[in-house]
């Protein structure tokens, strides 16, 4: 019976000179353990000891007889003890080893898991920013749509009016007239956002009236009107000038009256200190740069002390591409330098953000 024991123990050791997977290939878990063992040959010195440590007890039983005694000689006897010794703490080791090798595997899958986690949770980010820009995409097709919808309208009442149509009172604005209206509504989105936007200047404006500059505000470039509805709000005595006459009759629709003058000419009609503010939105950039320092100058002479200039402008070549009328960005270094010029004493230029997300300004805060 020893006899076979031993030679089932060779059997063994020949069977597992070789590594097996005996996985299915759908444990992906288990296989990928495994590799990582038998790559030490950890498996196949744990099946050599086992076939070893059985082929040495067949001996040791042979050594001995039915009642115990030994009847082989002392030093065999002796062999086969440090054999089995050196067979246990071999085994203690692989087990070690092994205990050891899952330990990795386990902390390099949780490892995988958290990046798959923190990768799942970058494409959420990437969706809620494609879902944002798609809207604001969808919000400037909307108002192309209805601009070119205004063109075709303008076009056929031109069209009535030159033919001799309509009543020969009828004033018939030009392209340029309309345009500014239209590029409002494309540049800046709706007037909703604006107004929440121009809302974050007006404590420039009532500063400046505690400080004593208590004349009007006025404004060179009313356009839709939305800070002139702000300034009413808060209960301002509000002027302003446009030489378009669209822009009048919209205004007008809203209960504000504009003089009819271009807008420096009305500047320079106010009497010397005698306005609280003057304001500028989307009118820095399409002045040359002499108008520009014209424009500065005369806010200056009117402005009572502590009064305030304000002007909003686009920070960058970029975000003038729409507008057909502006001229070229105006760098913060040079509209210091045109206000320092003028006389302002306290004078700071800082970025802000546009309304309806489209990208940021430079905003003029100058103080007399």
């Amino acid at each position: 019976m020893s006899a076979d024991r031993v030679a089932a123990a060779l059997a063994r050791l020949d069977e597992h000179r070789e590594l097996h997977l005996p996985l299915r290939k759908s444990d992906l878990l288990g296989r990928l353990a495994l590799r990582f063992l038998w790559k030490r040959q950890v498996k196949w010195q744990i099946e050599a000891n086992l076939a070893i440590r059985d082929a040495l007890e067949a001996v040791h039983e042979q050594t001995q007889g039915g009642d115990g005694r030994l009847v082989r000689h002392p030093e065999l006897v002796h062999e086969i003890e440090q054999l089995r010794r050196h067979d246990q703490t071999m085994t203690a080791g692989l087990n070690q080893r092994l205990y050891s090798g899952l330990g990795r595997v386990e902390s390099q899958l949780s490892e995988m898991r958290l990046r798959h986690a923190e990768s799942a949770e970058s494409g959420d980010d990437v969706e809620q920013r494609l879902k944002a820009i798609e809207t604001q995409v969808a919000a400037l097709a909307s108002a192309a749509t209805d601009v070119r919808l205004r063109h075709a309208q303008l076009d056929l009442a031109l069209d009535r009016v030159r033919a001799g149509q309509e009543p020969a009172d009828v004033e018939a604005a030009d392209r340029e007239s309309f345009l500014e209206l239209a590029l409002i509504e494309l540049l800046d989105g709706p007037a909703d956002h604006v107004r929440e936007a121009r809302r974050s200047h007006l404590p420039l404006v009532t500063a400046a009236r505690e400080a004593g500059a208590t004349g009007p505000v006025f404004d060179v470039a009313p356009a839709r009107g939305e800070w002139l509805e702000v300034l009413r709000s808060a209960g301002l005595p509000i002027a302003a000038a446009s030489d378009n006459s669209l822009v009048r009759k919209h205004c007008a629709g809203l209960g504000f009256d504009i003089d009819a003058r271009e807008p420096l000419a009305a500047l320079a009609a106010r009497p010397p200190r005698s306005l609280g503010a003057v304001t500028a939105f989307r009118f820095a950039e399409r002045l040359a740069p002499d108008v520009l320092a014209r424009f500065t100058d005369l806010a200056a002479t009117a402005l009572q002390p502590g009064g305030v200039l304000l002007v909003e402008t686009p920070a960058s070549e970029a975000d003038l591409r729409l507008d057909p009328f502006a001229r070229k960005a105006l760098p913060a270094v040079y509209l210091r330098f045109l206000a320092e010029a003028s006389g302002f004493a306290d004078v700071e230029v800082t970025s802000v953000e546009a309304p309806h997300g489209l990208g940021e300004r430079l905003r003029l805060v100058a103080r007399r």
